[in-house]
Order: structure tokens, then sequence, then C-alpha cells
């Protein structure tokens, strides 16, 4: 049984502070960040960073991380996990009862040593000027020097110098010749209108990993990323096993309302739907964290970053797909909800909304935490390519590069 969900959702409250705190010193001309998550364009602190050192942008250091920490949680039921840095900012907006240590008390606690001294100093480019000088982080690099040379002001394991660490990178060649998984299931969405059943096939995760020869015993967590920065983590343990059985319930798209406006549930074609399925029966077959590249009997459409809205739009090549880890019947969104219907299907905080949690255009599966005397590798460089050549990238404890 699954113990925690923990959220990665598309914000960041960069350096704890909300928007409109910088000095103005940014002008139209001005570098401007081309790889923080685009959810956060509201904080001016990446575009900062960026118009004063030109060279981060489109790096790993153009980037939340470069302020922020990430952390050591622990669960009720024992176990710890280490979570991205965005992960564990997350667990403020979005706190999780389930997490009874570790979790950051304010967001200052959210803050690594540079992204504290960049606040403390005014939270500008100024600021930035200010302590580029100084050694934050107390490795004996100054600030100045370890952005220089892409590395983390902010954190003492990473240096000027350091190996960056061991990664895999696997073509689609070789993840559609692992073995097939297809399962269909539930994605509830927590604010969208619709929730969706659907057929999809890929490998679990599990299965690439071992393909790889990953040490799972190395790592206490799993982040698997998007090429827009966003990225969602879970223990290990969500890996090694399947999940419980998802059900069906039939009925609820717009056809099967007099008032098409009432449905609220997508279903794929009837070949797609297991056979005999009553309403509320369970699904047969081992739903597991798979990493997808079909669905519905094709393939997954090519993801895309939509220039208006900020987001990814389509799914693939890869989605990871997360079962829901307490099975339930779909609801319609927070953001449609209440619907002046009374039919009892409006939204419910206590449902398991895992759609969110299944990372479309997945291009880099992580194992934390990054091995002593590694460096964080730079996968947002390559994001998007990677998205164009169908490849994924598997890195951090226990994976030995190629």
């Amino acid at each position: 049984m699954r113990r925690i969900v923990l959220l990665a959702l598309p914000f960041c409250w960069l350096v704890g502070l909300m928007p409109g705190h910088g000095d103005g010193d940014r002008s139209g001309s001005a570098p401007v960040s081309s790889l923080s998550y685009p959810g956060h364009a509201e904080e001016p602190d990446t575009d900062i960073l960026v118009s004063v050192y030109p060279r981060l942008v489109g790096t790993r250091l153009d980037d939340c991380q470069t302020c922020h920490a990430g952390g050591t949680v622990t669960y009720d039921k024992g176990g710890t996990a280490d979570l991205y840095s965005c992960t564990y900012c997350h667990l403020l907006p979005h706190p999780d009862a389930r997490v009874v240590a570790g979790a950051p008390a304010d967001y200052d606690a959210t803050l690594n040593p540079f992204g504290k001294a960049y606040k403390s100093a005014g939270r500008s480019a100024h600021a930035l000027r200010a302590i580029a000088g100084i050694d934050s982080d107390g490795d004996t690099y100054s600030n100045a020097a370890e952005l220089d040379a892409l590395r983390y002001p902010g954190d003492p394991a990473s240096r000027p110098g350091q190996q960056i660490a061991p990664s895999r990178l696997i073509s689609a060649e070789r993840i559609e010749a692992l073995d097939r998984h297809s399962q269909f299931l539930l994605l509830n969405s927590k604010k969208q209108k619709f929730d969706t059943y659907a057929a999809y096939r890929g490998v679990t995760v599990r299965t690439l990993l071992e393909s790889v020869d990953a040490d799972l015993s190395a790592a206490t967590s799993v982040s698997f990323i998007a090429p827009d920065g966003f990225a969602w983590d879970c223990p290990v343990a969500w890996i090694e096993s399947p999940f419980p059985l998802g059900r069906y319930y039939p009925g609820l798209d717009p056809g099967g309302f007099a008032d098409p406006e009432q449905g609220f549930v997508k279903y794929p074609p009837a070949d797609q739907i297991p056979a005999g399925l009553a309403e509320g029966a369970e699904i047969p077959g081992d739903p597991w964290m798979l990493i997808a590249y079909g669905r519905d009997g094709g393939a997954l459409d090519a993801s895309y970053l939509d220039a208006a809205s900020g987001r990814i739009e389509g799914e693939g090549p890869y989605r990871l797909i997360v079962p829901q880890a307490t099975p339930g019947r779909p609801d319609r969104g927070s953001a449609h909800s209440p619907s002046g219907y009374d039919d009892g299907h409006d939204f419910d905080d206590a449902t398991d909304h895992n759609a969110g949690f299944c990372v479309r255009g997945l291009v880099a599966v992580r194992l934390n935490p990054i091995p002593a005397g590694y460096e964080e590798l730079d996968w947002k460089n390559g994001g998007w390519a990677m998205i164009a050549k169908s490849q994924l990238l598997v890195y951090g404890a226990g994976v030995r590069g190629d």
C-alpha cells in the first residue's frame, strides 16, 4: 500500500517571498530565464540571476534549485526519502499529514545558503553583485566562481571541477524492446473538468531501471522530470510492487446524461475497455507505475511547450503513469464544483487525484540522492532534444554511466 502523496505543482515560491520585491534593475533587453518552470513566471529571481550572470541562461542553474534546497522527510509508516527542491518546497502550500518529520516549517527553511544570502542582501541584481565574492556554502569557492563554473553556490557538495553524476541515455528502440506492460485505469484530475479512463502501454519503471542495472538499494526516492522543469517525486517502494486494483464507473461522459454539460468523464473506444466490467467492478490486471509510450491503441502524441500558457501540451513520447493508491470513483474538478447538478459527483478533496502525478513529456528519471562526490546532471540543456529523439535519461544513486 502506498503511504504518501508527494506533489510537485506548477508554481514555485522562489527565495521564499511573494513577487514584486526586486529592485527593478532589469531592462527589456536584459537576458531572461529560459528554463525555470514556466508556471513560476511571476517570480523575478531567475531573470535577475541571468541578468547578472548571462552565461547561466538555459543551463541547470537557470532554475529554482540555485536558491532552494531539497530535504529529507520521514513518513508516519516509517522510512525516509530525499526530496527534490521543488517537491520539498511544495509541502508548504500542500502539506501532507503523513510526513511526520522533516517538512519545512516556512519558506525560509527551503532556502539554501546562497538563497539566504541573496535574500538578506536585498533580493535584487545589486544583492547578487554584493554577495559575488563571498563563499555562501563554505566549500572554499566564491559564489561568483561557482556560478561561472556552472556549479551551485548554495550546495557544499557542488564545486568547480567535480565530476557529473553517472547517467544512462536510453533510446526508443531499447525501451520498446523491454517487456511490455499494458493497463487500463482512471486518471482523476484535481482541477480540470474531465477525468479520463485510458488504456496505456509501455514499460514499468522497475523494468526500465532493472534494464540499466540500477542499484535501487542506494536510493531513497525517485524524481520524474519534464523538460519544462516540472518534477514529481515518490519513495522507491512505490515502483517495486503493483498498486491496488482500480475500479470502473461507466456512463459518466456527456452522452450519459440528458444534459451533456453534466458529463465529466472521457472513455476510450469500446475495444480498449476490458470486457464485462460492471459499475464499481475491479479492473483486471496489475497496475504499476508505468513509463507509457502508447495509449488506446496508438502512440502518444509528442509533447510541446505552448507559448501562450507556458505549459506542456501533449503526452509523449513518454508519460509517467501513476495509478490511484486509494482506488475511487471519478469526481468533477475543483474548478467545476459545485456544479449545481446535485448528483453526488462534485469535487471530493479526499479522492486520490492521481492525474497530476502523471508527468507529461517525461525526459529524466533521477534516483535520489545524487552520489557523494558527484554533481547534478544538466539534463535541462537537452530536454527538448530528448523529446525530439524519443530518448530518456536515467541518473543518480546506484546508476552506472554509459
